[in-house]
């Protein structure tokens, strides 16, 4: 009986015992019958009579349902059906008890009974749930605790340890003191055991005993503390532990079979710890210690073990034999055969190796099968027969046998000898997925990264070689070298172009692997992937530094001789990148180091390469003649090179940048007639098209572009340097370039058949959105618009991603646009937001759906779709002013100078840089104005004077400015407003800006009083802008006769009054017809007015 079954029946006695006080006090005011039926019931329960005392109990509920003692009595029939394990009977009743009596004071009981019958019949999801429910209406500690224990222990059971260490962490931290603290502690050792957790194990167990030293479980607690020591490999630590045990335990007649097995642990701490002494003496005092024979047998095995660890070869034979002599039938049998062969494989006998490993793998029953095997593909292996081996391999995989991923791994190893990197990649993948733990994973990850390189899958053999770094996390293992791996990982990433990575690669070689064999192949990837890291000129000099490094470090090695042959690409494409003198002096400096190449390195297998470059330079230097020179040389002087085809070729190139197009040709036909399995026999052909197409001979090229066509479906052409080649197909060029002739022709139609080729037999290429883009054009030259306009919807529709179709279909929306059809330009504009969102040409389609909205008067929806332009666009400015001007627009039912102002200033604030910006503080200004709001108004103009000062806008903000003041009648900040403008005058500002501000002016000097200089201001503008409009001029010089009145000058009154008449009369016979009226009315006040300058002065 279990510690928790004995606590249970005294809970469940005392509980009892209080129910039988409760109930002698009840039964006082009973009635005499009732009261003897349930004390009968009652004794025959106490005295274990359970079958007897259910059915009195049951007799009882019948005959006195509405006692007081009735849940009670239900309550004990369940006990009784609990004590003769009838679980479902007992939880049947101790629900019935629940149903029945609702309001009883046993629920609790009842609840607990429920749980306790789920458990003790192994139904421990039930019992779970069960014990949740008494954990909700529960609130006495001991019952909170006991029940948190008990769905620890049904998790437990149910093997979910995780979820059972919550619970028994539960009663450890909130329910110390009770009765379960120190089953739960050390069930949640047990707990970390089983999830492989050894510390935690070892740290809750092994201060059990001190704890708890009365709790039975205290030996079995060390032990297993020991072995959680064991398991982690802390073999000093554990072999402490398993003495101690011995010691404490050895005189215990219970625990004989735990100090036994201690023993046994002790010596194999011994052994692994490479105590061989000690641990032979510790198997030996078992064999001698008369314990049962598979102790025996095992203590023989391990002395086996400890001589072949030992490398005494022949002693270890004889021991093995011993095992296999003296205990044939023991589980150790085929350990020993194997370990024999284990001995002859570690003496390179593979032969004998091979024979013992095949008795024990033909064993099916035994353990050791599949490992010997493994030993034979092992011993195949190593005999460098990789197909046998990989026979023997895969005979494991499809057992469960933890040598599956070591077999998994030597076929792919085998393959890899066999040069079968496919199937290398296939078998290292499947180990690497399959086995994600498996020790293996970082040798396989290097091999797997070698054979993707192997096969050029440079991309995947970078990403292997990181993962293969990630796992072995600074090791260094002697078979899958870090520093091979991160060689053969900055080799992926050159041969993939990705250079800042390769540099990166090759530089953290060269630090933490100073003595690396790979350090001078490293330096040199450094300096190529510097070359190739982009077209700068920065990117070649460096090069050149560190090419010219290595060679001054390995001036005789073969990197130094490759590196000075770079140098010399490294001023050719410096030149590319370069100017006028420079680019000369670039390439002229890459011929003398090919030259000096040539002489320096006369064994060099790149001299031919170098004069072929010398000649190239020579023809970017436009010296054409010279690079002739150097092509036959190479042809000449080396006969078998590579290079012969290539510099025939190029001496075609070579006339036809002399625009010797006949030389050309004859040239081109000279690789075709010498080189006839060249791989540039189309490239040439091609070239002598190209020559017919300069020279305008439009049928001759078509006739041999249609040779490329038809004769030359695929080519490859090198590219950066001899050996590293990709396909290139000229196919879809020669036939745009027929298409092309045909339009030279003006043979529209045949062209747009021409186009088409290219169209449906190259729909990949990089021609065939240009094909449809001519088609489109040559539709046009036709006067064919709708056909022109479908063929560009065609290029949206088939070439999505070109990158002529964002502004085609803008271009298409725009038609419309200009047709005044502003929803279908919506809809078209709608097309490229949906098709192409992340292009530029999307955020400028929302602006012109904005603009397009703005045009039909849809204030509301030109507002949304302006918002939506991506703030990071260079259209946001602009779609931010539009938005403001939306909400300025007086045509906007739902017009808000306040939302207007709110985008207009943000504008400055998100794109101070935008033309844009102080447009939107002027017009952020007229709102102001408008909503009489001065002061803010002249802020923002000072904003644009003072941070836009050169802009068009600041014409206007000056004006404003002057305007603002005036209307806040701070005349004199508006004098000094509007005087900027006429100090400047016309060298800074329009004139109907100078005009407007000239004509304020004087208006505020009058209002200020000073009429003499009001009139003076209109003076300056009757005389200086009359050539501007007259009109106005007419105004101003009658407005200036006005002034001289006020100013009490009243001849300088009639003077001004007369040259307004004589204004009049000069410009009334050329004047606009539709202003004649104000010119007449005009008239007749200065007339009037005349009268009474010449009566005044008549009276003076």
């Amino acid at each position: 009986m279990t510690i928790f079954e004995l606590f249970m029946k005294v809970v469940f006695l005392f509980r009892k015992i209080i129910v039988f006080v409760l109930f002698l006090g009840v039964f006082q005011h009973a009635f005499g019958g009732e009261r003897e039926d349930y004390t009968f019931a009652y004794k025959l329960y106490k005295n274990k009579a359970y079958p007897v005392a259910q059915n009195q109990f049951n007799q009882f509920i019948k005959r006195y349902p509405r006692s007081d003692n009735a849940d009670d009595a239900r309550l004990l029939i369940a006990e009784c059906a609990l004590q003769l394990k009838n679980f479902d009977e007992a939880i049947q009743n101790y629900k019935q008890l629940l149903v029945d009596y609702p309001e009883t004071n046993l629920s609790l009981d009842a609840l607990q009974g429920v749980a306790i019958s789920w458990y003790r019949q192994g139904k421990y999801e039930e019992a779970i749930k069960g014990y949740e429910e008494v954990l909700e209406v529960a609130s006495e500690p001991e019952v909170i605790s006991r029940s948190l224990y008990l769905i620890g222990e049904s998790f437990d059971n149910l093997g979910l340890y995780q979820k059972a260490g919550e619970y028994y962490d539960q009663v450890i931290s909130e329910y110390s003191e009770s009765n379960e603290m120190a089953d739960a502690l050390y069930s949640k050792g047990w707990t970390f055991y089983r999830l492989k957790n050894f510390r935690s194990a070892y740290e809750l167990l092994s201060g059990f005993g001190q704890k708890y030293p009365d709790h039975y479980a205290v030996p079995e607690a060390d032990y297993r503390a020991a072995e959680s020591l064991f398991k982690m490999g802390e073999w000093a630590n554990a072999q402490i532990g398993f003495r101690d045990f011995i010691q404490t335990y050895t005189t215990s007649p219970n625990r004989k079979q735990m100090v036994t097995d201690a023993q046994f642990r002790l010596g194999e701490c011994y052994f692994q710890q490479q105590m061989m002494k000690e641990a032979r003496q510790e198997f030996s005092l078992l064999l001698n210690s008369g314990v049962d024979s598979l102790i025996l047998a095992e203590a023989q095995y391990w002395i086996a073990e400890i001589l072949a660890e030992e490398k005494k070869a022949t002693e270890a034979i004889y021991e093995y034999q011993k095992v296999i002599d003296l205990y044939p039938d023991s589980s150790v049998s085929d350990n020993a055969w194997y370990g024999i062969g284990m001995v002859h494989f570690e003496q390179s006998e593979y032969a004998k190796a091979l024979s013992t490993f095949k008795l024990v793998s033909v064993n099916l029953q035994s353990e050791l099968s599949t490992a010997a095997r493994f030993r034979m593909g092992e011993c195949f292996r190593m005999l460098r027969e990789f197909n046998t081996a990989i026979l023997n391999y895969k005979k494991i995989l499809g057992a469960l046998s933890p040598y599956a991923d070591d077999a998994s791994y030597q076929i792919g190893i085998c393959y890899f000898q066999l040069r079968d990197y496919q199937g290398a990649i296939s078998e290292l993948r499947k180990l690497v997925e399959m086995y994600p733990e498996t020790d293996l994973r970082p040798y396989a990850l290097y091999h797997l990264g070698l054979a993707y390189f192997n096969l050029e899958q440079y991309l995947e053999s970078s990403q292997t070689f990181d993962l293969y770094f990630t796992d072995v996390q600074g090791r260094n293992l002697e078979s899958a070298p870090a520093d091979e791996a991160l060689f053969w990982k900055a080799r992926a990433l050159y041969e993939a172009e990705d250079y800042a990575g390769t540099i990166k690669a090759c530089n953290l070689l060269t630090q933490k692997y100073p003595q690396s064999e790979r350090l001078t192949q490293s330096n040199y990837f450094i300096a190529e992937s510097t070359y190739w890291q982009s077209p700068t000129k920065e990117s070649y000099r460096s090069a050149r530094q560190k090419y010219q490094e290595l060679i001054e470090q390995k001036p005789r090695s073969k990197w130094a001789e490759k590196s000075q042959f770079s140098i010399g690409w490294t001023y050719f494409s410096e030149a590319v990148v370069s100017q006028d003198r420079e680019r000369q002096d670039c390439y002229n400096k890459a011929i003398t180091t090919w030259k000096t190449m040539i002489q320096k390195y006369p064994e060099s297998e790149l001299l031919d390469q170098s004069l072929y470059q010398v000649g190239v330079s020579q023809s970017n230097l436009k010296k054409y003649s010279e690079a002739i020179q150097s092509f036959k040389r190479v042809i000449d002087s080396y006969v078998g090179s590579s290079w012969q085809d290539n510099s025939q070729y190029q001496i075609g190139w070579a006339f036809y940048k002399l625009e010797e197009y006949g030389d050309a040709i004859d040239a081109f036909s000279e690789v075709i007639r010498k080189f006839p399995s060249s791989r540039l026999q189309p490239n040439a052909i091609f070239g002598i098209a190209n020559c017919f197409f300069k020279q305008g001979h439009y049928k001759n090229a078509i006739s041999e572009y249609k040779k490329v066509v038809e004769n030359y479906p695929n080519l490859k052409v090198p590219t950066r340097e001899s050996g590293t080649e990709k396909a290139v197909n000229l196919r879809p060029e020669a036939q745009y370039y027929i298409a092309e002739s045909f339009m030279n022709l003006k043979h529209y139609s045949e062209a747009i058949k021409a186009f088409e080729k290219v169209i449906q037999h190259y729909p990949k290429s990089n021609w065939a959105d240009d094909a449809q883009y001519s088609i489109a054009t040559a539709h046009e030259n036709l006067g064919q618009k709708e056909k022109s306009l479908q063929a560009y919807r065609t290029l949206i529709k088939n070439y999505r991603s070109s990158g002529l179709a964002p502004d085609v279909q803008l271009q298409i929306g725009r038609f419309y646009y200009v047709d005044r059809d502003y929803k279908r330009a919506i809809s078209e504009f709608q097309k490229v937001v949906i098709q192409y969102p992340n292009t530029s040409s999307a955020w400028l389609a929302k602006y012109n759906i904005g603009k397009s909205y703005l045009m039909l008067g849809s204030y509301k929806q030109s507002i949304e779709t302006f918002s939506q332009v991506n703030p990071e666009s260079e259209f946001s400015a602009s779609a931010m002013f539009e938005i403001g001007k939306a909400w300025y627009n007086k045509r906007n039912s739902r017009r808000n100078l306040t939302n207007a102002i709110n985008v207009l200033t943000d504008i400055p604030e998100e794109h101070p840089k935008s033309p844009f910006a102080a447009k939107a503080l002027v017009l952020a200004g007229e709102c102001y104005q408008e909503l009489v709001q001065w002061q803010k108004a002249i802020d923002l103009y000072n904003q644009v004077l003072s941070h836009y000062p050169q802009s068009d806008q600041a014409e206007y903000a000056q004006i404003s400015l002057g305007h603002s003041y005036k209307a806040q009648k701070n005349f004199l900040q508006a004098i000094e407003a509007y005087d900027i403008i006429r100090q400047k005058g016309t060298d800074r500002y329009r004139i109907e800006i100078v005009v407007e501000a000239e004509l304020h002016l004087a208006e505020t000097q009058a209002i200020l009083g000073r009429h003499y200089d009001s009139g003076v201001t209109y003076l300056r503008v009757r005389h200086l802008r009359e050539q501007h409009d007259s009109l106005t001029a007419f105004h101003a010089a009658v407005r200036a006769s006005d002034a001289f009145i006020k100013a009490n000058d009243i001849y300088m009154a009639k003077d001004t009054c007369e040259d307004a008449l004589s204004l009049f009369e000069a410009k009334i016979a050329t004047a606009d017809v539709r202003k004649k009226g104000e010119w007449d009315q005009l008239h007749d006040y200065a007339q009037n007015q005349y009268k009474q300058i010449l009566n005044q002065i008549e009276q003076q």
